[in-house]
């Protein structure tokens, strides 16, 4: 009996993350590597396999992925929605994008390099991804922005869509750099 694999819920941003690393397998003009979220663990586990009161300790890691494109420094982080209508800016009271995720990529920024938020619409059978700017995130997160999301309409007047390439699925990253350097 073949067992079925099934996908949960939480694996679209994952999905998203393998996409990108097709993509940028897919390149030789791209030298990149995959930024690991590492973690320790700290307290002791209590009787019966829970946790009791163990925490894990993250690095703030600033991106996904870095890269170089004809000499730049590129960062790339990655996210995802399964939102019909919009992208949004909170999960629960965390935000979609963390603070020094935005502030990472302006210093790279300010240093000479690019770093670029690539979001992806999770509809079944038509993906669409786009970049954007750190500045643009920073503008979400800032009182002038009031809605608690962005409309995918301001995302594709705003951003830069990236080309999806078919069989794996995967996006056109070196395209994506042409496109901003």
């Amino acid at each position: 009996m073949k067992l079925r694999k099934t996908k949960r819920k939480g694996d679209t941003g994952k999905n998203f993350e393998n996409e990108i690393r097709r993509g940028l397998k897919g390149s030789k003009e791209i030298w990149w590597f995959r930024i690991q979220d590492t973690g320790d663990w700290i307290g002791t586990y209590a009787s019966g396999g829970k946790t009791g009161g163990k925490k894990a300790i993250n690095e703030k890691q600033p991106a996904d992925f870095f890269t170089v494109y004809k000499g730049r420094p590129i960062m790339l982080e990655a996210k995802t929605s399964r939102s019909r209508t919009a992208f949004p800016l909170y999960y629960g009271s965390g935000k979609s994008i963390a603070t020094h995720q935005i502030e990472y990529a302006l210093k790279l920024k300010k240093h000479g390099g690019i770093a670029l938020i690539l979001i992806r619409s999770e509809q079944p059978r038509n993906k669409k991804a786009w970049a954007i700017k750190p500045s643009q995130a920073k503008y979400w997160y800032s009182k002038k922005w009031t809605a608690k999301s962005v409309k995918w309409a301001w995302i594709k007047k705003h951003g830069i869509e990236i080309e999806r390439l078919k069989s794996p699925l995967r996006w056109n990253i070196e395209k994506l750099y042409e496109k901003i350097t």
